[in-house]
């Protein structure tokens, strides 16, 4: 991405890029979480796939960064209904003290492209330049699909309906949300006044879509399913938005080439494994609460590692280890959120909760870099060439560590009250 944002002259929405995928899956989970419910994960996962390649053709092929940003957000769209579909074929067909250790698959699932994609990545930066690593992608998509489609074709469709105003509903407000989601990002970081009444009204605008998409009590950290979607979209900002500046930090301000900084993005990958095998050893619903716990708090302090070595005279060092400590407490608590969304919701119901959980993480992530990104910006050098200084980076890094440290009373807040019976 820092070759990008050279080659297309786009550091000032450098943060765009990272936000319109995060905005335009928000539209794709509220579609396919209805669509799921109605008919089964089939038609929504294929419809993904396509929108997916789509989008990597498109950022390929890009000769402005506008095009770059808009091939972003149709992957993003792609990404969401893979992503709801893959969660409720998990509810479908895996029996729930299996559960642990399937969503334990996944995050491994990630190991191999996460150790080696930045490397190769950076290969191919040298090599091919930065549009091979989006038109390579699609050749390794399509049989993905392929292998997991004997599953897709053997799992039951769910015996519920959804009324057609419920979907029309959901797909309307997801739309907004993620429309004012894209719109904050561009307005944040544009430095005009008028940009900034822009920014604030699509704000406010995604709160109140948000409001009316998610559980009730989100925002009020309600206890059970509201402050699981609400952990894991904090969690989400969080880690999202420090892996967003971390390798420009190492790039531009440290010298690092692109396959260097690559590496350590590896790092984080690793350890997010890790603790997402530690979590699939134990299946035991009630530990879950106590692994997110864990997690939250490990994260948090991973990023505010990360925050301190932007800090003049901290050893980058700082920064490699603290990307490594919160990459496994996201891997603790990651996978124990959408364990316990599917279990604490009926299977008719979980392709909306998982729908929510992922538009939680979506949104979430979107307006964490969308701010970020509009402060990063607002404190650039005019001509924004050479290094830009710690200050940027700490005040891009901050709405991060926000999103990280919120994540911890939401964990303590996932496990329901007791009922009164009890």
């Amino acid at each position: 991405m820092p070759a990008v944002a050279a080659d297309l002259h786009g550091l000032r929405v450098y943060a765009l890029a990272f936000g319109a995928p995060l905005a335009a899956s928000v539209v794709g989970m509220a579609l396919a979480g209805a669509w799921v419910d109605g008919v089964g994960a089939r038609r929504p996962l294929l419809v993904g796939v396509g929108l997916f390649v789509s989008g990597l053709l498109l950022c390929g092929a890009a000769p402005h960064i506008a095009l770059f940003v808009l091939g972003r957000g149709v992957q993003g769209l792609g990404a969401g209904m893979e992503t709801v579909s893959i969660y409720a074929l998990v509810g479908s067909v895996v029996p729930e003290a299996q559960r642990p250790r399937v969503f334990a698959w996944f995050s491994a699932a990630w190991i191999v492209p996460g150790m080696a994609g930045p490397a190769v990545a950076g290969l191919l930066l040298h090599t091919a330049g930065w549009r091979a690593v989006f038109l390579v992608v699609p050749a390794l998509a399509v049989p993905a699909t392929a292998v997991v489609w004997p599953v897709v074709r053997g799992a039951r469709t769910p015996g519920g309906t959804v009324a057609r105003d419920v979907v029309r509903r959901r797909v309307l407000l997801a739309a907004g949300a993620g429309g004012s989601a894209a719109l904050l990002q561009v307005s944040a970081s544009r430095p005009e006044r008028a940009w900034t009444a822009v920014a604030v009204l699509s704000l406010v605008a995604v709160v109140w879509c948000a409001a009316r998409l998610l559980p009730g009590g989100v925002f009020r950290l309600a206890r059970g399913v509201p402050a699981v979607v609400a952990g894991r979209g904090l969690l989400a900002a969080g880690f999202a938005g420090t892996e967003t500046y971390l390798p420009l930090l190492l790039v531009r301000e440290h010298g690092w080439d692109s396959a260097a900084a690559g590496a350590v993005l590896s790092t984080g990958t690793i350890t997010w494994t890790a603790g997402s095998w530690l979590q699939g050893r134990r299946p035991e619903p009630d530990l879950r609460y106590r692994l997110v716990r864990i997690g939250t708090a490990t994260l948090a302090a991973g990023v505010a590692a990360v925050v301190v070595a932007a800090v003049p005279g901290v050893p980058v060092l700082v920064a490699v280890l603290g990307w490594a400590v919160g990459g496994a407490g996201i891997g603790l608590a990651y996978s124990s959120t959408s364990l316990l969304v599917l279990h604490l919701s009926p299977v008719e119901r979980h392709g909306a909760a998982g729908s929510a959980l992922t538009t939680s993480e979506s949104l979430t992530s979107a307006v964490a870099l969308a701010l970020g990104g509009g402060l990063f910006a607002a404190a650039l050098p005019s001509d924004g060439s050479g290094p830009a200084g710690a200050v940027p980076y700490l005040l891009g890094l901050s709405v991060a560590l926000l999103g990280a440290v919120l994540s911890v009373p939401a964990a303590h807040r996932m496990r329901p009250a007791p009922s009164p019976s009890s």
